[in-house]
Parts: structure tokens; C-alpha cells; sequence
């Protein structure tokens, strides 16, 4: 007689604490610092499986267990940017176990109901945590399956309609399909309703985005559009530097060195020229910086972005002294015309975690152009769709994305910005300082690349499609992640509810 009141598990397995190390394994290298794309698919397959072939509360226990010490790997560096301090190791244990919770509720609810409806508890059940985790996440989408399947760009078509969302359900879907057929030892008979209808799904996706990037491919006239990278003994020379005035004649030297790769940009045919986040920091009086870039804009005819932070200040408005209450910097875009006039300035709207510059107003700033109409966020802003989709309400072609990573980030970060030019429809060039600069058309195609760790090359140049494309996500947002809440807790209902 079974004392316990927890059903017990439907097969026993054998290998059942196999399956535990293989996910954990699995689960380092499925996103974080190295990411495998396949191996995103397999760690909650057999995470899952190994949950399933345990009793609930031992299984959920050894799960959050391996899934802890699996988060800390996989997000030093990134989040942990620290190493193992306090701060950063509970934001990462508190981020794993949201990321468990879909585990959680799989096992509690999914025995509880049949067929194809048991399968679907795991996937919306992962989806709702993803989107409660980008909505209060200060680190937003980072972290996404969604992010880790940039190469695939079949799949990549589907966040055009979904969002982020649907890839993460398409990919846990497998996971709770496979062991629902698992589970029923793989006899046909029994597995046919599961396999097929999961089959027909994926073949959807993947053939209606083939689809999209064979029948609708971009056709627009292109403009050229060169981002320019730091000098090469930049970092050497902030070292050296030991006060105010130090570091402001470093960056009045780089301000030049700028100027002079950037008129070389446009005498090699760009039209449009910006540079790296930060490229210039300490700016003290913002009108006499903007002044030569100006005078380059109307000699060359082009569109020049400047990126660049301004001093801290004290309440009276002067340059902080060390110890003073100050208000914090800004780290800043400026756009300007062929007629020297700022046309765009932008104030990064989500600055990262201890970052320590101010927070802008959260409104994207676009301008017409011969070139389509062009808009600009700064780097971590990418990782917000909510910010992002204002792009797709305001119908903009291409956006500018002045950037600033470190090697342990490089390239998620451009892989991210890519998908949200998916999502919503327009083209996007992501210039980044210590790590991959990248253009991408709407629908995810690599224009360009340039890897700050493998050349020395300050240039890159990309033919970018001026014209952009509405999408369903652009134009209703999260509707899936909403259907997949809805449906969870539709779910939870039909198993707690008693039986007549």
C-alpha cells in the first residue's frame, strides 16, 4: 500500500539520475556565457524526464539543486560581472529559480490532465514566466531561448508574429511531446495524436518562415551605413591618465581620431556614419563637441551620429568633485543631418544594473529621411520590447544601435538586437565597442559583421534596405504570451477542479 498521498511516478527508469547530470550539462551550455543552439532544445527534455520518473518533492528538490549550480556557471561574467559576490549571486539564484517554476508546474499539473493538453502545460507555463521575467527582470529579455537561436533563421521568421514567446514555446513544446511519447514507451498507438500534432506544428513554422524569406524578400534601394570603432590604444591611454584634465585630453584626441575615420567613412561612399556607445566621455560643453561634427556633416552631405557621455554634476551645475553629491551623467546619441542640424538626441532610456549614468524618458526619437525614416536606442535598451515596439508604431525602416559590450556577452547581446529587428519589422545596425558589430535586414539576414576581438579594422560598412515591413507582433505585441497565461491558468482550473 503506497502511504504517501503523491501519485507515483508512471515508469520507473533506472537511469532516472542520469538524466539529471546529462540537463545540468545540458543546461550550462543552452544559454548564458556559451551557448550551443541545440542543446537549448535537449537540457529541458531531460530535466523533464527526469522529474517525471521521481516523486514530486525529492525530483523538484535535486531539480532546483542542479539548476542552481548550473545558473551560476553559466552567468559568470554576464550578470555576474562581479564574480561570486553577494548581490549578484541571489539576482542569479532568484532568476534560476523563476526559470524552474515552469518545471514546477509541469510536475504538479500536467499528470493531472491527458493528451495533447498535458503537453501544452510545460510550454505556456515557460512562456508565462518569460514574459513576468522580461516585465520586472531588470535585465529584461536577457536570458531568452529565443536569443540563442539566431542561427536558425526558419524559426527567427516566427518572433514576427509571436514574439520572443513563440520560439521558447516551439522549443519546450519538444521537450513535454518527447516525453509524453517517452512515457508511452514509443508504441505507436498510443503516441500518434502527440507526434503528429506536434510535427505539423514545427512543419508550419519552419516552412512558413522559409516562406517569408523566399516570397517577401527585402526590395528596397539601400543606403550605406558605416559605424567606426575606438583606436586601438584607447584603453592604454584611460590607464595611464590620472586626473580630470588627463582624461579629457585623451578623449579630445579620440574625438578627432573619430572625425577623421568617419570623413573617411563618407569618402568611401557612407551615407550615413555613427559611432560606438561611449565612443567620447567627460563631454563638458556639449555644443562646442557637436561644432567639427557639424562642419563634417555639411562638408560630407551625410547623416553623422555621435555617441557620447557628458560630465556628472553638481546641483549648482558644475563638474563633480569627488565626494560631492552629484547628478549623474548622461550617456547620449546625437544624429545630425546634412545641414549640420541635431536631428535626433537621445538619452539612453535603460541604463544596465550599476551602470551609473541617468535614466532617459523611454521615447525614441525618429526623423525622415531620403534614406527612410531612421530611430536610435543605445545598447542594453534593445532588451526591452515593450521600448522597442515603439519603432513598429511609428513605422521606422532602420534603427541605429550604438553599443558597449565585454567579451563574456559577446555576441548574445547582437544576436538580441537582431531579433527585435525581426519582431518589429525594420533593419538594424548595431555598432559595438568590445565585442560583434552587426547588420541585419528585417528579417535577420547578416548585411555586415565586424568582431572587435579578431581585427583591428575600425570600419564597417553595410548596403542596409531603406524600406521596413509592418508585422503582427509589431502591431498587437504580446498577444501570445497573454494567450499562453490565459491558457496556463485554464489549465491549472481543469486539474485542481474536483472530479464529478
Amino acid at each position: 500500500m503506497n502511504k504517501s498521498n503523491e501519485p507515483a511516478p508512471k515508469a520507473v527508469d533506472r537511469v532516472s539520475w542520469l538524466w539529471l547530470v546529462l540537463a545540468g550539462l545540458l543546461c550550462i551550455v543552452s544559454n548564458g556565457r556559451w551557448i550551443s543552439p541545440l542543446a537549448t532544445w535537449l537540457a529541458p527534455l531531460f530535466l523533464l524526464r527526469f522529474l517525471r520518473t521521481q516523486r514530486p518533492l525529492r525530483g523538484l528538490v535535486a531539480g532546483i539543486v542542479m539548476y542552481s549550480i548550473a545558473s551560476l556557471i553559466m552567468w559568470l561574467h554576464m550578470i555576474m560581472t562581479r564574480g561570486f559576490d553577494p548581490y549578484s549571486v541571489g539576482l542569479v539564484l532568484g532568476l534560476g529559480f523563476l526559470m524552474y517554476t515552469p518545471f514546477i508546474v509541469d510536475r504538479l499539473i500536467a499528470p493531472r490532465l491527458s493528451g495533447i493538453t498535458a503537453t501544452l502545460v510545460f510550454p505556456v507555463a515557460w512562456v508565462g514566466m518569460e514574459y513576468c521575467m522580461a516585465s520586472v527582470s531588470p535585465y529584461a529579455t536577457f536570458g531568452l531561448l529565443a536569443n540563442s537561436q539566431f542561427s536558425d533563421p526558419l524559426m527567427t521568421q516566427l518572433v514576427s508574429v509571436t514574439g520572443s514567446w513563440g520560439v521558447a514555446f516551439m522549443i519546450t513544446w519538444l521537450a513535454s511531446a518527447i516525453n509524453a511519447v517517452w512515457e508511452e514507451s514509443f508504441e505507436w498507438r498510443r503516441i500518434r495524436t502527440v507526434a503528429t500534432v506536434y510535427s505539423v506544428a514545427v512543419t508550419m513554422v519552419l516552412l512558413g518562415g522559409g516562406l517569408r524569406m523566399t516570397l517577401c524578400p527585402p526590395d528596397s534601394r539601400t543606403v550605406t551605413i558605416a559605424s567606426v570603432g575606438s583606436s586601438d590604444d584607447i584603453g592604454k591611454r584611460m590607464h595611464e591618465a590620472e586626473t580630470l584634465a588627463d582624461y579629457q585630453q585623451v578623449y579630445a584626441d579620440e574625438t578627432e581620431s573619430y572625425l577623421e575615420w568617419s570623413r573617411r567613412a563618407a569618402r568611401s561612399g557612407a551615407e550615413i556614419v555613427f559611432w560606438q556607445e561611449y565612443s567620447i566621455r567627460f563631454v563638458d560643453d556639449e555644443e562646442a563637441f557637436y561644432a567639427p561634427g557639424r562642419l563634417l556633416a555639411r562638408e560630407e552631405g551625410i547623416y553623422l551620429g555621435m555617441a557620447y557621455s557628458t560630465l556628472a554634476r553638481n546641483e549648482a551645475g558644475e563638474p563633480a568633485t569627488p565626494g560631492e553629491k552629484a547628478y549623474p551623467p548622461d550617456n547620449k546619441f546625437v544624429l545630425i543631418d546634412p545641414s549640420g542640424v541635431v536631428v535626433i538626441d537621445y538619452v539612453k532610456s535603460h541604463p544596465i544594473p550599476g551602470e551609473g549614468c541617468a535614466v532617459g524618458d523611454g521615447t525614441i526619437q525618429f526623423v525622415d529621411t531620403p534614406y527612410g525614416r531612421i530611430g536610435a536606442v543605445i545598447c542594453f535598451d534593445m532588451e526591452f520590447p515593450g521600448l522597442i515596439r515603439q519603432a513598429a508604431r511609428n513605422k521606422a525602416d532602420i534603427m541605429l544601435a550604438p553599443s558597449y559590450d565585454w567579451k563574456e556577452i559577446d555576441p548574445i547581446n547582437t544576436y538580441v538586437t537582431a531579433i527585435r529587428g525581426v519582431e518589429n519589422g525594420f533593419s538594424v545596425v548595431r555598432a559595438v565597442r568590445n565585442g560583434l558589430s552587426m547588420a541585419v535586414d528585417y528579417q535577420g539576414r547578416v548585411l555586415a559583421s565586424l568582431d572587435d576581438f579578431t581585427t583591428e579594422q575600425r570600419l564597417m560598412f553595410a548596403e542596409v534596405p531603406t524600406e521596413g515591413v509592418t508585422t503582427i507582433y509589431g502591431r498587437f505585441g504580446d498577444w501570445f504570451a497573454w494567450l499562453c497565461c490565459l491558457g496556463l491558468i485554464a489549465m491549472i482550473v481543469t486539474a485542481v477542479r474536483p472530479k464529478p
